[in-house]
């Protein structure tokens, strides 16, 4: 027991004296620092020198003599330190190099290569000394002994060793062929480290001087090396904005072996980000004609839908006002956008991915798919049929509860676009009483609005009232909803009848009927010219006009508000025209000024002032 006592006790004691006596020489090493940012070199040196002979393996201490001998070009006394450790450490492969380096330094470059070689023979089999050597032959620009080396440790080593240092080493200094040369051999022989060296060679194609040197490598090497450089050669063509035979090249490499179809379709999504529609529509393509999992299947579908989604073009145009209660749900046009692909192109591919929709399991994946291919349907084939069943075969292969309710409001959109009022209705009843929300009530009632006599949909709305927010998004939708019914619909026949025929146009706007509302709106106009709602059935006719581009039609109609509440909104329409799409900007100026002179309480006065200020600051 006494035995233990003691041998407890000493180790106490030894930890108590390790403890000083690494504090001592922590303070010492703190000392000689000090003393070195002094300039005093040689108080520092004696007391590193003190520090080791107290402690011959501080490596700190070691490392910071070595610093502060190449620092203040004390090379000798270096070259003496690093001697003097190698007798009692003669296999540290660190030693050797910077003895190496110390006698190159002092102008010593025979010894310094005798130094190094005697190293190279010595440590033949350790890789990490290849590695250090590497640096240093880099770092000193000493090619030739670099290239010995480098063939010396891959006799060893293999034929690839350190090619990917080498490649760095060079295209540091703007070689780029012998730096393409190495990436290449370590791609050749390394083909698991592409996406390094794929980075590296992208990187260095930021130069315009290696674009050729890089592309011409790459062809001559892929030829040997189909399955490995043809991909890397398809991103650099990438890279360079060359998208067909970015795509033309990665085709050819999945030839030669099995496809990575994880790859193609990053590389399909990368086009599409790009804008490059139609070679991202192919490398969809490309996948979907292999025998692939769902998910893989669901992802590509997603993504060709994307890319025709990505393709149609809002045509709405930044107008200087707000002129007919835009942004307002129950008035928006889902049909107003432009498409920069081939309505042929696209009911082609439409046709195949329907049969491939159809062959493939249940995945919310497939889903959105289907969403957005129903979509494109709707909003730009107006094939409202197809629309139909592809909207509920999203339906049916369980959406999460956003896209549920997207997919909700689609279907009663576009049961309204084929003229089934009824059946929009009861179907928009049924998704209610499965699960309420604010937005399926929204479209409830723009059904009755559209298709119910107004005194029922006024009903509709005050009851909505009682269980909406006034913060809630719909509100005010609603409330213009509300002010329009209570405003026009007159309580005499004829003002009855007028507002009847106003809300038909409106009808036919959802199934995409533009000419037949015209009408609508003209025979309103001709045969009940004093009914209170004309002035703003002739706004909503000539925002038509001139969205089919029919401006002389438009202006006419909007001249013809003034006198009327709406007339402010007429001269702004008016020379928006004149500036936008007749050009003449005098007369457009003309009819702004206006409405500073003629309307200065109208609350659209100072938008338009601000917009006449823009424009003189413009021709000035």
């Amino acid at each position: 027991m006494n035995n233990k006592r003691y041998f407890i006790l000493l180790l106490f004691l030894c930890a108590i004296l390790f403890g000083q006596n690494k504090a001592s020489i922590n303070a010492s090493i703190k000392t000689a620092k000090m003393l070195e940012r002094k300039g005093d070199v040689d108080g520092a040196i004696a007391i590193y020198e003190a520090v080791l002979f107290k402690d011959p393996k501080n490596h700190r201490t070691i490392r910071d003599l070595k610093s502060l001998f190449k620092k203040n070009q004390r090379y000798e006394d270096g070259i003496h330190f690093i001697r003097e450790r190698l007798i009692h450490s003669p296999n540290d492969i660190q030693l050797y190099s910077e003895l190496g380096e110390f006698h190159f330094l002092n102008g010593q470059q025979n010894e310094a290569k005798a130094v190094w070689v005697a190293g190279t023979e010595k440590f033949k089999n350790n890789r990490s000394y290849y590695r250090i050597m590497v640096s240093l032959y880099s770092r000193f620009s000493l090619d030739q002994e670099m290239l010995s080396l480098l063939d010396t440790g891959r006799e060893k080593f293999g034929q690839s060793f350190m090619a990917y240092e080498a490649g760095i080493y060079y295209q540091t200094r703007r070689v780029y062929d012998k730096a393409m040369d190495q990436f290449i051999l370590h791609l050749s022989h390394e083909p698991k480290q592409n996406g390094i060296i794929q980075r590296r060679i992208l990187l260095m194609s930021d130069d315009e001087d290696a674009v050729p040197i890089i592309e011409k490598k790459l062809k001559i090497a892929s030829q040997e090396y189909p399955e490995i450089l043809l991909n890397v050669l398809s991103e650099f063509y990438f890279k360079q904005q060359e998208y067909d035979r970015a795509f033309d090249v990665k085709k050819e490499g999945s030839k030669s072996g099995k496809p990575n179809l994880n790859d193609w379709l990053a590389f399909a999504n990368e086009c599409r980000k790009e804008g490059q529609y139609e070679v991202s529509i192919e490398a969809y393509n490309f996948i979907l004609g292999y025998k692939i999992n769902s998910n893989m299947a669901g992802k590509a579908l997603l993504g060709l839908a994307q890319t025709f989604e990505d393709q149609i073009i809002p045509a709405h145009e930044s107008h200087l006002i707000p002129y007919f209660f835009d942004n307002n749900l129950f008035f928006e046009d889902p049909f107003q956008v432009n498409s920069s692909i081939s309505l042929e192109h696209l009911e082609s591919s439409l046709a195949l991915y329907d049969s491939l929709l159809i062959s493939l399991p249940k995945s919310p994946l497939l889903a959105e798919a289907y969403f957005r291919l129903g979509e494109i349907k709707y909003r730009i084939l107006q094939d409202f049929d197809q629309a139909y069943t592809l909207l509920h075969k999203a339906m049916q292969n369980k959406p999460d509860k956003k896209l549920r309710l997207k997919i909700t409001l689609r279907i009663a959109d576009v049961l309204m676009a084929k003229g089934q009022a009824k059946e929009a209705m009861g179907f928009l009843e049924r998704q209610l009483k499965r699960n309420y929300l604010p937005a399926i009530e929204q479209k409830k009632i723009l059904v009755h609005f559209l298709t119910d006599e107004p005194d029922s949909t006024l009903k509709i709305i005050q009851s909505s009232f009682l269980s909406l927010s006034p913060v809630d998004p719909s509100f005010n939708d609603l409330m213009e909803l509300k002010n329009i019914l209570t405003q026009y619909y007159e309580n005499d026949s004829s003002g009855k009848l007028a507002f009847l025929h106003f809300i038909k146009a409106e009808w036919y706007l959802r199934q995409r009927k533009i000419g037949d509302a015209i009408k609508e709106f003209q025979y309103l106009a001709e045969e009940m010219p004093g009914a209170k709602i004309i002035p703003l059935a002739n706004l909503r006719k000539g925002l038509l006009h001139y969205r089919l581009k029919e401006y002389d039609k438009a202006l006419v109609l909007a001249l013809a508000l003034d006198g009327t509440p709406l007339a402010d909104r007429g001269i702004i329409l008016a020379g928006q025209l004149y500036e936008t799409k007749i050009l003449d900007m005098e007369k457009a100026m003309e009819q702004y000024m206006r409405i500073l002179d003629e309307f200065p309480g109208s609350i659209f006065s100072e938008p338009i002032r601000y917009h006449i200020r823009t424009l003189q600051q413009t021709e000035s």
